[in-house]
């Protein structure tokens, strides 16, 4: 009867160094935690370098909205260039139809202003006297299209034939050589024509 105390006793024993191991175990891997803890922050605190976790996850949200914004940006960039090439499309197909009705004989005409009842419209001719004059002052003026060697139809919707010159003169430059040969009251058979002066 003696031999199942003895051996209860033994593992009883072994239960109990057991949970003091493991107590033990536990109690020392708590110390080497907070010694590491506050070996960390004496280190930080000796080379100044204290509040650099913050600092880091301060710029990791940082970079997480900058990647946003960036992300956002292209999309917009990608919208704008769609518009672009709408725009570039709109464009050709335009120039297509000047020249379209250029050359099949219809009179280019181009408006200033707004056709309004209480304004009467004016039909100016001008002309650019640089263009096909030479070919000095002929490449200096490169840009002005090739037409405007020949007059070339205005209509101005303006409150006087004054304001209607003023207006031609402020798109049509006379320093960039453009020049009314004409004008006349659109409809107006009796109005008298005003030659250029």
């Amino acid at each position: 009867m003696a031999f199942p105390i003895r051996g209860s006793h033994m593992w009883q024993n072994y239960s109990n160094t057991l949970i003091s191991a493991f107590g033990l175990a536990g109690l020392g891997f708590g110390i080497g935690k907070l010694v590491i803890l506050f070996g960390e922050r004496a280190i930080e605190r000796r080379h100044g370098s204290e509040g650099v976790r913050d600092a880091i996850a301060r710029r990791a949200k940082m970079e997480t909205k900058l990647e946003a914004r960036r992300a956002d940006r292209i999309l917009e960039l990608k919208e704008l260039d769609g518009g672009v090439e709408d725009v570039l499309r709109q464009r050709k197909a335009m120039e297509r139809q000047i020249e379209e009705s250029r050359q099949s004989g219809e009179r280019l005409v181009r408006l200033i202003g707004e056709e309004l009842q209480s304004s009467p419209c004016y039909v100016a001719m001008v002309v650019n006297k640089y263009v096909g004059t030479g070919a000095v002052q002929q490449s200096q003026h490169a840009l002005v299209d090739p037409s405007w060697a020949q007059p070339q139809m205005i209509e101005v919707w303006a409150r006087s034939m004054a304001e209607a010159r003023m207006e031609i003169e402020r798109r049509y430059p006379p320093a960039f050589g453009y020049a009314v040969t004409r004008m006349q009251e659109f409809l107006s058979a009796d109005t008298p024509i005003a030659k250029a002066g």
